[in-house]
């Protein structure tokens, strides 16, 4: 955001009150700690568009990124052994830079193909996001290995933008649209040639650093975390598996399939949640079996008596006479 920030100034627009909109402030979008809601983010993007009146912002934003401005990722590519290392290094810690995308590596017939999957449905700002993203790492290859990377191609999983005429001014090789994945091809030859800048202490503490930020990410922003507060902020009107997907911009399919990578699923969230507030009602509450049965979400009774007895071993009722403290 800072980048955006940056271009709306240079543009003479007024890019504080595009921050103040969203109840932000340029110190918040310069620090490296600050997390945006994606919620947030799209509308600060979209909005960033419409006063800008640029369509094509993801190319201006992504041109000025550096790898100055991706934090300790930044410095660890910084100084990477090779360039083969350094991608490595950003396939690996891209999230902690930007949860959007998971990135994946094939090597095929002399050329590495660096591929993009969206973590989750940011359709409004896709085309933007990419730009920006395939931009910036570009930079960055550039950057480390002081102009010696070649690039076979780009492909785009968007259908071509109607300033298409322009990318050939940002980039310097065949760009493909409407393609299944978005993916940057390129030449492996001297992958493996030490760079210039590298530093093994240096790398060393910094995959250090990034790990630990990954893991503190991995702890705080799991998917079934913030489904489980998204639940425990929802008492008495839990919301449906295709609401719950919608609220964090998904499809069910894929909220399925990003909760499987954390062992876990929608029904055992549910359930869990659901067992840690009938165990706080009943020992905690004048609140009848029957109103905490509402509560939580059970038309019929009986399927909550039956419930509970699956998690406790024990009717309601026995445990709230057993427990009870009011």
């Amino acid at each position: 955001m800072g980048q955006i920030y940056d271009l709306l100034k240079h543009w003479q627009l007024d890019a504080d009150a595009w921050l103040a909109e969203h109840g932000l402030t340029d110190q918040q979008i310069f620090n490296f700690e600050t997390r945006i809601d994606l919620d947030i983010f799209e509308s600060l993007i979209l909005s960033a568009i419409k006063l800008s009146r640029q369509e094509a912002l993801g190319l201006y934003v992504g041109e000025r990124l550096g790898i100055t401005s991706h934090g300790m990722m930044g410095y660890a590519i910084i100084n990477s052994a090779s360039l083969r290392e350094a991608i490595n290094i950003f396939e690996t810690f891209i999230n902690t830079r930007s949860p959007l995308v998971t990135v994946s590596t094939v090597e095929k017939d002399k050329n590495l193909l660096v591929s993009f999957s969206n973590n989750f449905d940011f359709t409004p700002i896709r085309v933007t996001y990419y730009e920006a993203v395939i931009l910036t790492l570009i930079n960055i290859l550039l950057q480390i290995s002081f102009g010696e990377l070649k690039i076979i191609k780009i492909e785009f999983d968007y259908e071509e933008p109607a300033y298409k005429d322009i990318y050939p001014d940002f980039f310097d090789c065949p760009v493909s649209f409407s393609n299944k994945a978005t993916t940057l091809i390129l030449s492996t030859h001297g992958f493996d040639d030490k760079l210039k800048m590298s530093d093994p202490t240096s790398l060393q503490q910094a995959r250090l650093l990034c790990e630990k930020e990954l893991e503190k990410m991995g702890k705080l922003d799991t998917l079934s975390q913030k489904i489980k507060e998204l639940m425990l902020l929802s008492i008495g009107h839990f919301p449906s598996l295709q609401k719950t997907a919608d609220r964090f911009h998904m499809s069910p399919r894929t909220l399925h399939r990003q909760l499987l990578k954390e062992d876990s699923s929608f029904k055992e969230i549910v359930e869990n949640v659901s067992h840690r507030l009938a165990i706080e009602y009943l020992t905690d509450s004048s609140l009848s079996i029957q109103e905490i049965a509402y509560l939580l979400g059970y038309m019929d009774t009986a399927n909550f008596r039956r419930a509970f007895k699956r998690w406790q071993g024990c009717p309601p009722s026995e445990y709230r006479d057993r427990h009870k403290t009011i």
